[in-house]
């Protein structure tokens, strides 16, 4: 066997056993969907209070909103908790028997931590689009596109997990060198929700919407909840683009600073 597909094989059974487990106490996430749908629910209802006297704010209708907030949400509740543990682990020392077994560091917890939170984004996501249904009717897909929109949503929200995976890692192996970084999570965890999350960035001030188009903020719940809400094909795929170089962008990060972090770490033993 290759040793491409050795390491493919390796980090796939690390991503089993940790969605494995996950399964286990799946009921124990219980109040994280419950939690979910009530913030829908609210969010639905202030939409519905907004949209009384006119039809449109920036391109959205109600229902546009509605749904579009249904989606952004799925991020942010499915792919927040890649930084504590990582965090924890450099802060309290497990990293040195991390460093120390026969796998890389970055990619056993892509493996370990992505693959339970796809399947988060499943239970989340059927939630979510329950709800919408009851509360709104169908999202709002162009006639004979659904083929399409599917496809690239589920896309999209690959490629926000690992986003938002890249990120949280270069924030949490600050640890590498500082005893006390929560901070960082907490101000990069405001403006993914500023930014994006709870209302489009289309609603932003001109100046405020053409800064954060150069950040990667957009990428993490606008690129998918736009690519539901107003689905074409080519604005789509330009969509797809930005994320996935913004995923190359956030992956680069987190090895450079894996690599100056564990400079500073000296494993002995095995």
């Amino acid at each position: 066997m290759s040793r491409p597909a050795l390491a493919l094989r390796k980090y796939s059974v690390i991503a089993s056993v940790a969605i494995r487990e996950k399964f286990a106490y799946l009921a124990s996430s219980t109040a994280r969907y419950l939690t979910y749908g009530l913030f829908v629910f609210v969010f639905s209802r202030i939409w519905a209070a907004v949209y009384a006297g006119q039809a449109s704010i920036a391109g959205y209708d109600r229902v546009m909103s509605t749904w579009y907030f249904i989606v952004a949400e799925l991020p942010i509740f499915s792919f927040s908790a890649f930084f504590a543990r990582v965090s924890e682990e450099l802060k309290n020392g497990q990293i040195v028997y991390r460093l120390a077994r026969p796998y890389g560091f970055i990619p056993a917890s892509f493996a370990e931590r992505v693959g339970p939170a796809l399947l988060d984004l499943a239970v989340f996501g059927a939630v979510g689009f329950a709800l919408g249904f009851a509360l709104v009717g169908p999202p709002p897909v162009p006639a004979g596109l659904a083929f399409a929109v599917v496809p690239a949503l589920v896309v999209s929200l690959v490629l926000s997990a690992c986003l938002q995976f890249f990120l949280q890692m270069s924030l949490a192996m600050t640890a590498f060198r500082l005893e006390e970084n929560d901070a960082f999570y907490w101000i990069y965890q405001k403006l993914a929700l500023v930014v994006g999350t709870l209302i489009p960035i289309e609603f932003l001030p001109d100046a405020a919407r053409a800064i954060a188009r150069w950040t990667p903020f957009p990428a993490i719940a606008w690129s998918p909840a736009r690519i539901l809400v107003a689905f074409e094909p080519r604005a789509a795929l330009s969509i797809l683009g930005v994320q996935a170089a913004w995923v190359l962008a956030a992956a680069l990060l987190s090895s450079a600073v894996f690599a100056a972090g564990r400079r500073h770490v000296v494993v002995n033993g095995g």
